[in-house]
């Protein structure tokens, strides 16, 4: 069985051609747009986590000055902490009224 192949004239093959360019370059065009917002949104997550790391970094660092003035200062003033007993007495006075009466 011989399958019949229908010639195309030079019009068919002028728009076929063209037809065929277009979605290339659509295809093309829509890879590229694709592929640009894929790389935006990783360097924008990139530069989020790069925040993120910072930031937790500088109050890791100012917790850690904190703590080590605190240590320090605990030494250098010793005197600031008044340790001792007390004993509450049960003679306790009467409150004192305003009224004259």
């Amino acid at each position: 069985m011989q399958l019949q192949s229908t010639e195309r004239g030079p019009l068919a093959r002028i728009v076929g051609v063209v037809a065929t360019i277009a979605v290339v370059a659509l295809a093309a065009t829509l890879g590229i747009v694709v592929l640009a917002v894929i790389l935006g949104l990783a360097l924008i997550g990139t530069v989020v986590v790069g925040l993120r790391a910072w930031w937790l970094r500088r109050q890791f660092r100012q917790a850690s000055a904190r703590a080590a003035e605190q240590r320090s200062g605990a030494r250098g003033h010793r005197g600031s902490v008044i340790e001792g007993e007390f004993t509450r007495s049960n003679d306790e006075r009467p409150p004192r009224s305003s009224d004259p009466g």
